[in-house]
């Protein structure tokens, strides 16, 4: 092989692991209430954030939205990238918009939410019943 082949195979080898070695998640989860899957009314949507509850030293605050199923009450994390979020500990944090306006007035939302969960890559399905928080 020439040295050119060698070159491309071994930054293709390098590649190959680096993206091997991304340990991101894509948790999924539902929301419910009274046992049943939550469904906003007319006009409502449901917006859900994951934020770390400690985030790692030296690094910004981030956050990571969820994509909601308003049919069955159901949400996925996908991440900024599409690759998911890093295995932690996560606030999940909820509003009910309506007319621009959070219809539960921040009760949810970032630190005052009361609903936390852990990713990790053998996570469960993440359950936020809104019964558990007088919601």
């Amino acid at each position: 092989m020439n040295r050119l082949t060698h070159l491309t195979l071994g930054l293709a080898t390098c590649l190959f692991i680096a993206g091997c070695g991304d340990n991101m998640v894509r948790p999924k989860g539902r929301v419910v209430k009274g046992g049943a899957p939550f469904q906003p009314g007319e006009g409502e949507n449901l917006r859900i954030i994951l934020a770390p509850t400690e985030p790692p030293q030296g690094t910004s605050y981030d956050s990571y939205a969820a994509v909601y199923d308003r049919a069955d009450g159901t949400f996925r994390v996908v991440g900024k990238d599409g690759k998911g979020l890093p295995p932690g500990k996560y606030q999940v944090g909820l509003e009910l918009i309506k007319h621009k306006e959070d219809l539960y007035r921040g009760a949810f939302a970032g630190r005052n939410s009361p609903f936390t969960c852990e990713v990790t890559s053998g996570s469960s399905e993440i359950v936020v019943d809104l019964d558990n928080a007088g919601g």
